[in-house]
C-alpha cells in the first residue's frame, strides 16, 4: 500500500519565508544554564574535561542570577561542585560567545548585501560563459554610470524620431559597452 503524500503543516507559517527576519540572539537571564537550572554540556567540559554524562550527575547550576538553578541547588542527585565563581565565569564565557556568534552572523548578512548590491556584468567577455557574474572593475563602472546618464537624459522626442524607447536607448549604451 502506498501512502500518501501530505504537504507538511509548519507550527509557525508565518516564519515560514520571513522577508525582514532579525537575527536571533537568546533572552535568557543565566547563559551558564541558559534558564534550565543544569550547566550545559559544553560549558561542563571546560571544568570537567573527562565529563560523561551518561555517568556523571548533571551539574547544578549556581550563579546567583539563576532562578531555575535554586531547584537544585542542595540535591544530591546533582554535582554541586561548581562555585558561584565557576558558574559567573561560564556566565560570562557564553555571553561572549553569544555576542561573537550574533556579530558574525552580521557581518556574513552584511557581505551578503554588499556582494549583491555590486554592479555586475553579465556580458560574455575573456572566454567567460554569459551567465556567470563578473562584477565589474571601477573604471567599467564609471564608463557604465556616464552612459546610464547619457541615456538618461536624452531627449524623448528625438529617441521618438529615431523610433527607440529611453529603455531601448539605455540598453543599447550598455550593450556598446
Amino acid at each position: 500500500m502506498n501512502l500518501p503524500q501530505l504537504p507538511r503543516e509548519p507550527i509557525r507559517p508565518e516564519l515560514e519565508n520571513p522577508t525582514d527576519k532579525e537575527i536571533w540572539v537568546p533572552k535568557w537571564r543565566c547563559f551558564c544554564c541558559r534558564d534550565t537550572g543544569l550547566v550545559g554540556l559544553n560549558l561542563v567540559r571546560l571544568a570537567i574535561p573527562n565529563y560523561d554524562q551518561c555517568r556523571d550527575k548533571p551539574v547544578a547550576c549556581q550563579n546567583p542570577r539563576c532562578y531555575a538553578g535554586s531547584d537544585y541547588r542542595g540535591d544530591p542527585n546533582y554535582d554541586q561542585r561548581f562555585t558561584v565563581g565557576i558558574c559567573t565565569e561560564l556566565d560570562k564565557r557564553s555571553r561572549e560567545d553569544w555576542q561573537r556568534t550574533a556579530e558574525s552572523h552580521f557581518k556574513t548578512i552584511q557581505n551578503r548585501v554588499v556582494d549583491a548590491s555590486r554592479g555586475v556584468n553579465l556580458r560574455k567577455r575573456d572566454g567567460r560563459e554569459a551567465n556567470r557574474l563578473r562584477h565589474r572593475t571601477s573604471d567599467e563602472e564609471i564608463v557604465a554610470n556616464k552612459r546610464h546618464e547619457l541615456a538618461c537624459s536624452a531627449d524623448p522626442e528625438k529617441l521618438e524620431e529615431a523610433d527607440l524607447s529611453l529603455d531601448e536607448c539605455e540598453e543599447k549604451a550598455y550593450d556598446e559597452f
